[in-house]
């Protein structure tokens, strides 16, 4: 997995403790937090393939790179793959808040 600054690490096991309910500890790196998440979805996946899928959904995470990492039986560690997925496009998704975020304005009703 790629580095990535510590405060984007931070959030990241924080969203991923609130939507996953996994218990994440206080100092992780990122491949704790991969690893961490590749058991939930292992778990989730072979107990409620219908709610794996509708979180997919909900995360924005393409499913045709996701149904190919299920159906290529020379993947060694699918769910690994598949945390890795959800995990960058949550670092995306913080960047791209960063990026877009307008601290010129005053306050919340001059930004509309």
């Amino acid at each position: 997995m790629a580095n990535m600054p510590d405060h984007h690490l931070e959030e990241t096991a924080r969203w991923a403790q609130e939507t996953f309910e996994v218990a994440v500890p206080q100092h992780i790196s990122a491949e704790l937090l991969e690893e961490l998440l590749a058991e939930r979805l292992e778990l989730l996946i072979s107990r409620n393939f219908q709610q794996f899928v509708f979180l997919l959904y909900r995360l924005d995470i393409p499913e045709n790179k996701v149904r190919h990492i299920l159906d290529d039986v020379s993947v060694t560690a699918p769910y690994k793959k598949i945390a890795a997925l959800i995990i960058e496009r949550q670092l995306q998704k913080i960047k791209s808040r960063e990026t877009f975020k307008n601290t010129n304005l005053p306050d919340d009703e001059e930004r509309w």
